[in-house]
């Protein structure tokens, strides 16, 4: 049997523990911050491509969420459910190998669905838009997606302001295709409407990718994801609209 190249991929990183998801854990802190700030304690929510289980796992201590983590690399499974036993929460989550196309029709309905960068290793736009209703078909009515993916417009922005530095451009991985961020407002239909789109990892991209990697270049320095100017970065407001990663904020209308 030919195996998937993506999956073999991400059961390669599920061993990597709280970076196996991406090493840029700055950006993974800023992430599960927005999830946090959005659901609502005590809420049910679908992780689809949870990999690890990190992010349901915080939202079942830290909000008292119960949910259920799907993934199409079953070493990430693995992984999501041994943490979750460990971290005492194995009761109210649960995790199985299923891929998107392709969720289970007897998932239920949540209060929330989420995904961190799961869209973009679809092979094409028509694939994520089949993969976006099949979501929002398991949010109840007056529920939310929580679509956190990565634009092909916010990269190029940033790459915009590293060619007036000499950096090099920098392109998606191989395993992604990046969000056409035009594109997505026609998602919505009479069922789905889309009520915000928030660049919050924006200032975060702008001193890390630009700034920090000019100067870092300039002075013959290694890059450092824990750099002070990374780490100082987290902490500011959102200023401008840099970088691929983004939260569109997707609600299922109630009648």
């Amino acid at each position: 049997m030919t195996k998937n190249p993506k999956v073999e991929f991400w059961n390669s990183r599920a061993q990597l523990g709280s970076t196996a998801g991406t090493y840029d854990f700055p950006l993974k802190n800023l992430e599960v911050k927005q999830i946090l700030q959005k659901v609502s304690a005590g809420a049910s929510v679908l992780d689809v491509g949870c990999g690890n289980g990190e992010t349901l796992i915080r939202l079942a201590l830290e909000k008292n969420c119960r949910g259920v983590g799907v993934d199409f690399s079953e070493k990430m499974i693995a992984s999501a459910k041994a943490s979750s036993e460990a971290a005492g929460c194995g009761d109210r989550l649960s995790f199985q190998v299923c891929a998107v196309p392709g969720l289970p029709d007897d998932l239920g309905e949540f209060d929330y669905a989420l995904t961190e960068r799961s869209l973009i290793n679809l092979d094409s736009e028509t694939t994520q838009r089949r993969a976006f209703l099949e979501i929002m078909s398991h949010v109840r009515r007056g529920g939310c997606y929580l679509m956190i993916e990565s634009s092909q417009q916010g990269l190029e922005r940033t790459n915009e302001l590293r060619a007036i530095l000499d950096l090099e451009r920098m392109d998606p991985p191989w395993h992604n295709v990046f969000i056409d961020e035009t594109s997505v407002p026609n998602w919505a239909d009479d069922e789905f409407s889309l009520e915000d789109v928030i660049p919050f990892s924006s200032t975060y991209h702008f001193l890390s990718r630009v700034v920090y990697a000019g100067l870092a270049r300039d002075k013959g320095e290694e890059l450092k994801y824990d750099s002070d100017i990374n780490m100082l970065a987290c902490k500011l407001p959102i200023v401008g609209n840099f970088g691929p990663v983004r939260l569109w904020l997707w609600r299922r209308k109630a009648s």
